[in-house]
């Protein structure tokens, strides 16, 4: 086995571990907001595009208005986690030295498409928990905000980028399989 292959493994296994690490995180992310107010308070201070709304209205939320809201920040959230859980499958192909296959490439499809579902629908879900938090207030305090950013940009750029290198890897393998064929 050639070094650059021995590193492919090696890099592939470390970043599949990264990827679960990452789906746990994703999958824990909002529910701290309501657990632990204190981390939510430290994560919106960070960065106000982690929360889409006011930290005090979302922690004043209770019953049905609560699950609504709570539904709706994790859509995109699990569509993401989706995806990871696909990358971290491509990247353990690639552990297991099954680099130019067709079920690792799909495994890169399914990821790329998963990201830009998740940037379209992340927008989509502030507008709407905006929605849902303000929509028992009296008329005049309703309120719905929709924000876009950079990183949505971004990953949208990165999404295509990586659903046409899937499609180009996948017509390179087809086109390897024919000339096996062939010979």
């Amino acid at each position: 086995m050639s070094p650059t292959v021995t590193r492919i493994r090696i890099v592939s296994l470390i970043l599949s571990w990264l990827c679960l690490i990452a789906i746990i995180c994703e999958l824990c992310f909002v529910p701290l907001i309501w657990l632990t107010p204190d981390f939510a308070r430290d994560a919106v201070s960070y960065s106000d595009s982690l929360v889409p709304i006011p930290l005090n209205d979302l922690q004043s939320l209770a019953g049905v208005q609560l699950a609504v809201v709570f539904i709706t920040l994790m859509v995109p959230s699990l569509v993401l986690v989706f995806g990871l859980w696909h990358l971290r499958k491509m990247f353990l192909c690639f552990a297991r030295n099954a680099i130019f296959e067709h079920g690792t490439i799909r495994h890169l499809k399914i990821f790329s498409i998963a990201l830009l579902s998740q940037t379209l629908l992340s927008p989509l879900a502030g507008t709407l928990t905006s929605l849902f938090v303000t929509i028992t207030r009296p008329e005049g305090e309703r309120a719905i905000s929709i924000g876009l950013s950079n990183i949505e940009a971004t990953s949208l750029f990165l999404g295509g980028l990586f659903l046409i290198i899937s499609w180009v890897l996948g017509e390179a393998v087809s086109l390897h399989d024919e000339n096996r064929s062939f010979v």
